[in-house]
């Protein structure tokens, strides 16, 4: 993860920002249902409150350790809101989840890391749990631009920093393996509009 680059990043937009497309469609998902939720990489936190004032109990865990001392002053008011600085790739087992919920993390870590993080998901979800995952993927309009990364494949520093662009099939596939059902799974537009562009990225909803 390029921890700089996203410390001086979120350093420009310590403001609560409207949640994303993705966190509405999951919201639907869970209507009427209180859920204990995990998000993983909450960057500035828009998608995390915005679960937790629908009612759900969030963990909202993310490396950016001056994000979060922000993000903890700004949102103490919010009792079933937790923030944690951590590193989401290598987290101890915890409580068991509703939900684990990663919009635009996957594609900024390692393939090792990734791994990694779809088993935790796997062990920390409970029966009927939803791993719900947005991300970009091979069919990304900037896949390839950039400067690849040496040993790492299908990865490019584009824009001052990293992205791995993951293969759909392959997620997909190692989803299944560790024991996941497929509620949802497609590469389209449409999931993440943003400034006048809608490009491609992957949207997967897994049931343990």
């Amino acid at each position: 993860m390029d921890f700089n680059y996203w410390e001086q990043y979120y350093l420009k937009q310590n403001a609560e920002l409207m949640p994303s497309l993705f966190a509405h469609y999951v919201a639907d998902l869970l209507k009427d249902k209180q859920s204990e939720i995990v998000e993983l990489g909450c960057g500035n936190g828009r998608d995390s409150i915005f679960f937790a004032k629908q009612g759900h109990s969030v963990d909202a865990i993310d490396q950016c350790y001056n994000e979060i001392v922000f993000l903890i002053n700004q949102y103490q008011y919010i009792d079933n809101l937790d923030f944690r600085c951590d590193d989401f790739t290598d987290l101890v087992d915890d409580e068991p989840y509703d939900v684990v919920y990663s919009r635009f993390t996957l594609h900024s870590v390692s393939k090792e890391q990734e791994t990694r993080t779809l088993e935790w998901a796997y062990r920390n979800l409970k029966k009927d749990g939803l791993l719900c995952i947005e991300v970009r993927g091979q069919k990304n309009e900037i896949y390839k631009m950039g400067e690849a990364v040496e040993n790492e494949p299908d990865a490019y520093i584009y824009d001052n920093h990293y992205r791995r662009f993951l293969n759909f099939d392959n997620l997909c596939e190692e989803l299944k393996k560790l024991g996941f059902s497929l509620d949802f799974a497609a590469e389209e537009k449409d999931f993440a509009p943003f400034n006048g562009q809608n490009e491609t990225y992957i949207r997967v909803i897994a049931r343990k």
